[in-house]
């Protein structure tokens, strides 16, 4: 049986109350699964992440994760609960991956900064399953593209959370690359049992890879599992 790791009841998001992008939503997440959101421009894609990550608030209804509403959960206790990926550029790339991911340490060394033993092996340990430890004393900016990808991912991997949450993982990449990556995240969720939830447009790796898709559209979320995905998507 899937655990549920989040729970959206009556869920209106948006930035105005009296004009919400989407009001009443219902939807869950679940450990060990890939779940990706699918829409056009300005469907609410962004938004809804947002909402859910805590970075703007719900205009009504409730996000629950742990038993808990997200607004009664503190950011630094949130960001024990759940990983996020935007797609915001960092504010300086001189920083070494091992900088990086280390920062994803963030939640558990307080405003020291400084890591433990324990930390830095979570840093080495994360590097070396995304095959990613050549890199950890070069600069970000040195990278390509998609390594620049893995090492965020890896960043979010470092803090050790139930949820990882990643908005357009896969823009700027080319075709090969957009795969490897969403494989990744789809070893992630199975074999590390966590909740990996992504927006995208590359329609054709979401169809490979994901055990769930929400297509947003205006009239709200349409929520296919694994089973539905081929029927409705014809694959």
């Amino acid at each position: 049986m899937i655990n549920s790791v989040l729970i959206a009841k009556k869920l209106s998001i948006g930035y105005s109350a009296k004009k919400p992008l989407h009001s009443g939503l219902n939807f869950q997440l679940f450990s060990g699964k890939l779940t990706s959101i699918i829409g056009r421009n300005a469907a609410g894609k962004s938004t809804l992440i947002k909402t859910l990550t805590k970075i703007i608030k719900p205009l009504s209804g409730e996000v629950i994760i742990g038993g808990k509403n997200i607004n009664e959960i503190s950011q630094q206790d949130f960001a024990k609960l759940v990983s996020v990926v935007l797609t915001e550029r960092l504010a300086s790339e001189n920083f070494t991956v091992e900088e990086i991911i280390s920062f994803g340490r963030s939640p558990y060394t307080g405003f020291s900064g400084r890591l433990s033993k324990e930390d830095s092996s979570v840093v080495a340990l994360v590097a070396q399953d995304l095959k990613i430890s050549e890199f950890l004393q070069k600069p970000f900016y040195e990278l390509s593209d998609g390594q620049k990808k893995k090492v965020m991912i890896a960043k979010a991997l470092a803090q050790q959370t139930e949820i990882i949450i990643l908005d357009e993982p896969t823009s700027f990449l080319d075709f090969y690359a957009k795969d490897e990556i969403f494989a990744l995240l789809k070893k992630i969720a199975s074999e590390k049992n966590i909740a990996v939830l992504v927006s995208s447009h590359d329609i054709l790796s979401v169809l490979k890879y994901s055990d769930f898709i929400w297509e947003i559209s205006q009239t709200g979320i349409e929520i296919c599992d694994e089973c539905l995905i081929h029927d409705k998507f014809k694959i």
